[in-house]
């Protein structure tokens, strides 16, 4: 009897999601069918980490924040609501402030301090010695500019610093002659003179001057003498406050976004985001986030496209609107020094044709700027010779899944531990930094990506390491990172669903049928102190069979120590044991939905033999 030649195939290689095209045409190290899955350090999938429920506060979890302050204490902020709660270490969040805007919220820490942005306040929350106080910056101590120097009494003088967007309080700088009694200030009328001083002498109101708010005016009973350094020179200073027109401290207090740039570090704080305002953004002082002058506004093409956010690239800050079809989507900002030794942010029109659709999915995974399209993930690049700007695709093999996700602009995303993990309606597109596609050596590249489900995740913090997130019912949730063993493997307790499916192949012969032998196939898996896996197939009939089932604890109980692969940990091997009969196209799909159980696959092995023509 003549023996059937027997072929083999194998599976040695298995990389991320590939959602692009039709299951035949995936490359076989790709899944078409790739769920709660993540990369181990060498590139294998495996279960991806659950996550568990910390605290819950007022819906919805409009932005989580974490600050060192002054005292070196590390706090953790959540805006729910209304409300901002703080809290430390394992401590139950605390109520500090109410009021505030129920929207999503952007933070930055400067000087042991954390600063708000809610779309309709500007708050800092600092220490005090009864706990944190919340206050808008524009009721404390803003930075007063002195705006204008080498003033006459009669008024004028040279221009010097912006005026404050959120203070209408600033100095005036004026050349006492010794014949002028009437000095007047560079604007009028005048809500309040806090300090006149001659010569640095401190006057009194009512002895020494009086104040003409309505005309904007010191009347000295005395004329100032000339400045003893000589005539022409400084030597009135009148402190004021202004009354500011309506609506000039909403221009930095319903901002959004926000960023730092400067010339040689990031010392200026940019925002943005203001809808009254969507293409303007809002250049802060030196180092100072309570001075915001307006001299420092810079309007980025029509006002029809919003600005979304901000891109750290080399040198230069990438300024990313939204889609518009009348001029450029990114904008480029440089730093320079003029000769008279000032910092100017000259922009200029950068790239057209792709433009952001989230503020909150902006950041910078391994030195790539990232951002979210409707087509998909994109990053900023150079061209290697003209040092010219463009856009390139990073997510190639998830668009078709991704660009069809509604409420893109909702989107949320973070880094964390070389991911770019992007979440949207309970889905999560996780990029590996580490495994690139394409040219990896230019900036000719893509991701390898992951696809998760049952994240809720409105908001993200990455903090040392942790991934947290909000959600839109109030809860603050953490990745299971920091626990040991198989106990991370549930989300708040209910199992996760995990599974990586081949292509659908044809076995290089779509025009024969196949049988798989009993013998001879199986499927290598990464080694945890609990793990189990079902092996289905489905063929070009549509009907997926289940073909094996196997538990692999390796001690036979529940261990939660050394979930890991290590070398008293051999890997192992589950037989299919069953015959798989006459198809033409065949998936293998190698499931976990148990809780509290590791999953990870190494590898796959087949066995076939070439049947009949198919008729």
């Amino acid at each position: 009897m003549q023996q059937i030649p027997l072929y083999r195939k194998k599976f040695d290689r298995f990389k991320g999601a590939d959602f692009s095209t039709d299951p035949i045409r995936v490359d076989e190290t790709r899944s078409p069918r790739c769920r709660n899955l993540i990369s181990d350090l060498s590139g294998f999938p495996e279960k991806r980490p659950g996550w568990r429920t910390l605290h819950s506060v007022d819906a919805p979890v409009n932005g989580l924040f974490f600050c060192v302050f002054k005292s070196g204490a590390g706090v953790f902020l959540a805006h729910g609501g209304t409300r901002l709660y703080a809290w430390a270490d394992d401590a139950d969040p605390a109520e500090i402030c109410s009021g505030m805007n129920n929207a999503k919220s952007a933070a930055f820490a400067h000087g042991g301090k954390l600063y708000i942005l809610d779309g309709a306040h500007y708050l800092v929350v600092k220490e005090t010695e009864s706990g944190l106080s919340v206050s808008r910056v524009a009721d404390g101590e803003c930075f007063v500019p002195t705006t204008v120097i080498g003033a006459p009494a009669a008024g004028g003088g040279t221009p010097f610093e912006g005026i404050n967007f959120l203070t209408g309080r600033r100095i005036n700088s004026m050349i006492g002659d010794g014949m002028s009694t009437d000095f007047i200030l560079d604007t009028k009328p005048v809500a309040q003179v806090h300090s006149v001083k001659v010569d640095g002498v401190p006057k009194a109101e009512g002895t020494d001057y009086t104040a003409d708010l309505e005309n904007g005016k010191i009347v000295f009973g005395e004329a100032p003498p000339e400045s003893a350094a000589g005539g022409g020179v400084d030597n009135v200073t009148v402190e004021f406050t202004a009354l500011l027109p309506d609506g000039y401290t909403d221009r930095i207090e319903k901002c959004t976004v926000v960023a730092f740039y400067g010339l040689g570090n990031d010392n200026r704080v940019f925002l943005a985001g203001n809808p009254d305002t969507p293409n303007t953004d809002y250049q802060s002082g030196l180092d100072d986030p309570t001075f915001f002058p307006d001299t420092g506004i810079t309007k980025m093409g029509s006002d029809t496209s919003a600005i979304m956010g901000y891109l750290k690239h080399h040198d230069t800050m990438a300024v990313v609107k939204e889609d518009n079809r009348q001029d450029s989507e990114i904008f480029i900002r440089t730093a320079e020094m003029t000769d008279d030794k000032k910092v100017i942010f000259p922009v200029r029109q950068g790239v057209k044709g792709i433009g952001a659709v989230s503020r909150h999915a902006f950041a910078n995974l391994r030195d790539d700027p990232l951002f979210l399209a409707r087509e998909g993930v994109f990053a900023l690049v150079s061209e290697v010779i003209t040092q010219q700007k463009s856009t390139q695709e990073r997510s190639f093999f998830v668009n078709s899944r991704l660009a069809n996700e509604p409420g893109l602009n909702e989107a949320a995303a973070a880094v964390w531990r070389s991911y770019y993990v992007l979440c949207v309606n309970g889905s999560c597109y996780v990029a590996d930094g580490r495994q690139k596609t394409g040219n990896s050596t230019t900036e000719q590249f893509g991701y390898e990506w992951y696809y998760w489900t049952n994240i809720p995740a409105r908001v993200f913090l990455e903090h040392d390491g942790e991934l947290y997130f909000g959600t839109a019912d109030g809860r603050i949730c953490k990745f299971n990172t920091d626990i040991p063993g198989v106990s991370r493997f549930n989300d708040d307790g209910a199992p996760i669903k995990a599974f990586w499916g081949t292509k659908a192949d044809d076995f290089g012969a779509f025009t024969r049928r196949k049988t798989l032998t009993k013998r001879g196939c199986g499927l290598l898996v990464k080694p945890y102190t609990r793990s189990s896996v079902h092996v289905y197939v489905l063929t070009e009939d549509g009907i997926e069979k289940m073909i094996r089932s196997k538990t692999m604890d390796l001690f036979g109980f529940a261990d939660d120590i050394g979930a890991e692969l290590n070398t008293d940990q051999p890997v192992q091997v589950v037989p299919f044991n069953t015959k798989v009969k006459k198809f033409v196209l065949l998936m293998l799909v190698f499931e976990n939905d148990t809780v509290n159980e590791g999953f990870g696959v190494f590898g796959a092995e087949l066995q076939y033999a070439l049947g009949k023509y198919v008729k």
